[in-house]
C-alpha cells in the first residue's frame, strides 16, 4: 500500500495543506489560550505544556503571535500550527513535506527544525499526538516547480525560473535540469501586503475609516465591503498598477541576472494581481496558484523513495 503523504505550506497570511485530492486552507494565526471556553467550546493544541489556539479560534481571541519574527520557526507556537495541520487532516503517519523561505533555507536550519519536531510533546484533547512521520523540508517556491512539472513533465529537464508571490515576500528560485540552483535564489519584501497596505491607506483617505487586511483583499478582488451597516466600493486600479510596475521591475532584473537563460518562467501565489504580471512577462500561471506550493510538496513527497 502506498505511504500516506501531506504537503504543508505555512505562509505569513494563510496555511495550506494538500493530502492527495484534499486541499485545506486556514489563517496562519496562533495565540496562547489564557482562559477556558464558557459559551464557546475551544480546541487547543498543547505543545510542551503550553496551550495554544490556532487558525480562526486564534483570530477571534486576538493577541496572536507575530509570525514574521525570526524566531517563530521552530517555536512552540509554530509547532502548534504544524500539529493543527495534521489534526485537520486526520494525519497519523507517513511523509510530511514542509517549505521554508528560500532566503533562510539551509541544511543546518532544517536540522534544527527537525530536532524541535522530534523533541516536541504535543497533546490534543489530552491525548499525546506524536509527530512520527518522515519529515522533509525543502525551499518554498520548489513546491510551485513540482506542481508545474506534474502537469508539464517535459519541463523537468529545462531551465525553469519560479516566481512565488506571498503575503510578505516575493521569492524567486531557479531549477536547471531538475536541480535547485542555490546561488540563484532571491527574496524581496514586496509581497501582496504592499498593495494591501496601499489600499488600506487609500481607503482611509477616501472614507476616513480603517480597514483590515481581509477587507483590503476584498477591495482588491473588486468586491463590496460593509462597515457598520455602510457598504463601500473603491477603484484601486492606481494602487494595483503602481504595485505591478514595482514587481515587474524586480522580475525583469532577476530574469536578466540568471546564470543561464530560462526556458520557462512560472508564477504562483499572488492572488488576483498575477494575471497582469503573467501577461507582461510571458509567465505561465501554475494551476491552483494559491495552493501550488502545498500541492507541489505533496507530489515531491509521494515521489520520494
Amino acid at each position: 500500500m502506498a505511504t500516506d503523504c501531506i504537503g504543508i505550506d505555512i505562509g505569513y497570511g494563510y496555511t495550506k495543506t494538500c493530502r492527495a485530492g484534499d486541499r485545506r486552507i486556514f489563517p496562519t494565526a496562533v495565540c496562547v489560550m489564557t482562559r477556558e471556553g464558557t459559551f464557546t467550546e475551544m480546541s487547543p493544541v498543547v505543545v510542551n505544556g503550553h496551550r495554544y489556539l490556532v487558525a480562526e479560534e486564534a483570530e477571534r481571541e486576538g493577541n496572536t503571535f507575530n509570525t514574521r519574527q525570526s524566531g517563530f520557526v521552530p517555536s512552540d507556537p509554530w509547532l502548534a500550527l504544524l500539529a493543527h495541520c495534521l489534526r485537520l487532516n486526520d494525519f497519523i503517519g507517513g511523509k510530511v513535506v514542509i517549505g521554508l523561505p528560500p532566503g533562510v533555507y539551509s541544511k543546518e536550519y532544517s536540522e534544527e527544525i527537525l530536532k524541535a519536531i522530534r523533541a516536541s510533546d504535543v497533546r490534543i484533547k489530552g491525548e499525546p499526538y506524536r509527530i512520527s512521520a518522515n519529515v522533509r523540508i525543502i525551499p518554498q517556491g520548489a513546491g510551485i516547480f513540482f506542481c508545474h512539472v506534474k502537469d508539464y513533465p517535459g519541463d523537468f529537464r529545462k531551465n525553469v525560473a519560479v516566481i512565488d508571490i506571498g503575503r510578505r515576500t516575493m521569492d524567486m528560485v531557479f531549477f536547471v535540469g531538475g536541480k535547485y540552483v542555490e546561488s540563484a535564489t532571491r527574496t524581496h519584501d514586496i509581497g501582496v501586503s504592499v498593495v494591501l497596505d496601499n489600499i488600506r491607506n487609500a481607503f482611509l483617505r477616501e472614507y476616513r475609516r480603517r480597514i483590515d487586511f481581509k477587507a483590503a483583499l476584498a477591495v482588491l478582488q473588486g468586491r463590496q465591503i460593509t462597515c457598520l451597516g455602510e457598504t463601500y466600493t473603491m477603484d484601486v486600479r492606481e494602487e494595483v498598477e503602481a504595485y505591478t510596475k514595482q514587481v515587474c521591475s524586480v522580475i525583469d532584473h532577476y530574469l536578466e541576472d540568471l546564470p543561464l537563460r530560462p526556458d520557462v518562467a512560472i508564477i504562483g501565489g499572488g492572488g488576483v494581481i498575477m494575471r497582469g504580471l503573467a501577461g507582461r512577462h510571458n509567465l505561465l500561471v501554475v494551476n491552483e496558484p494559491v495552493m501550488a506550493n502545498a500541492i507541489g510538496y505533496y507530489y515531491y513527497g509521494i515521489d520520494l523513495k
